[in-house]
């Protein structure tokens, strides 16, 4: 019933927006609400009588485009966004993705209806200095989008839990307060987590783009068969694998190009006991965990990944048609329960 409830609280807030966006433009444009979406079907609007399948988010930016790629639509396209990053419109022009943005922006090309018109006067929903979206706020959003009840846990325990510092996680922790993140549910002072969709959604660049390349050990090569047998002669306690071989593992439904491997061995080892090489241009890139509780990395039932959620911002953020599709196995049976 909540959810039922929240899902048609949604679409109103949805079809404000659009409305708004549209007058936004200033242009003699009727709009039209047609059809309310069916499974995972979008919702129909109508411009000057034509068809479009709005896909709504507040923010876009670049990963999210190869998605869109893939998005179920009956009608063409229109994505419908608070703000959409000036990288994010090229490639969605490129893509002949039509976008309308709450700043009166658009790129519009359907039957008797185009328009291209760019003011450069948009913001981010949240602005890129936030306290949040850092190294350190990735590190401790991971821990509450995978345990969402965390939140009520000491300062001291998420600092552990995110390998990071205890004035750190309540810098953090304020901001996801401010930014609206994090409410106040009861008159004990008990928080929670909402919204967590769309942090999902901010923290997959900042995980790929500033956490793993400070966590970067180097890049490495195989040696010998390895490769062949990267299932079973890598299944070893503190060898955890990401990316696309962690997918495999996962859905057994990607094979691996390019490997994602975590590790807490030392160098020597990895070359001693794992048999790799290094090699800047070698197919495997090595991190250390990034994380202060190695349970959340496994071994069970023969395979060795770390947490779905690492593997599916990999993927994603790679822009990688096949590896978009395997991220959406992964999402749908590993993530989804949890958002």
């Amino acid at each position: 019933m909540l959810r039922e409830q929240a899902k048609k609280m949604n679409m109103l807030l949805d079809f404000a927006y659009f409305m708004e966006f549209i007058d936004r433009l200033e242009l003699d444009i009727e709009a039209i609400y047609e059809k309310a979406p069916d499974s995972n079907e979008l919702p129909v609007y109508t411009l000057n009588g034509k068809e479009v399948s709005v896909y709504f988010k507040n923010e876009i930016r670049p990963h999210n485009v190869p998605i869109l790629l893939n998005q179920p639509a009956k009608y063409p396209l229109l994505v419908a966004s608070k703000y959409i990053t000036p990288k994010a419109k090229k490639q969605l022009k490129k893509n002949k993705i039509n976008y309308l943005d709450s700043y009166g922006n658009a790129y519009i090309e359907i039957p008797q209806l185009k328009i291209f018109t760019e003011h450069g006067n948009s913001k981010p929903v949240i602005p890129d200095t936030t306290k949040v979206f850092t190294q350190a706020g990735a590190q401790l959003i991971f821990q509450l989008l995978n345990r969402p009840e965390e939140v009520n846990e000491t300062v001291r325990r998420l600092a552990h839990l995110s390998n990071i510092s205890v004035g750190s996680v309540s810098k953090i922790m304020n901001g996801l307060f401010d930014e609206g993140f994090l409410v106040e549910w009861n008159n004990d002072k008990k928080y929670q987590l909402i919204r967590k969709e769309e942090l999902l959604d901010r923290w997959i660049p900042i995980l790929n783009e500033k956490v793993l390349p400070n966590y970067k050990i180097g890049t490495y090569s195989f040696t010998g068969n390895l490769e062949d047998h990267w299932k079973d002669r890598f299944l070893r306690p503190n060898v955890w694998w990401g990316g696309e071989p962690g997918a495999a593992l996962l859905t057994d439904y990607l094979y691996p190009e390019k490997y994602s491997l975590f590790t807490t061995l030392s160098a020597k080892e990895i070359m001693t006991d794992l048999k790799l090489v290094p090699d800047p241009n070698g197919k495997i890139t090595l991190y250390q965990p990034f994380w202060g509780n190695t349970s959340m990395a496994s071994i069970m039932k023969g395979k060795n990944n770390v947490d779905p959620l690492i593997i599916y911002a990999q993927l994603i953020h790679s822009g990688d048609p096949r590896n978009i599709e395997t991220a959406q196995i992964i999402y749908n049976e590993h993530i989804a329960q949890k958002l």
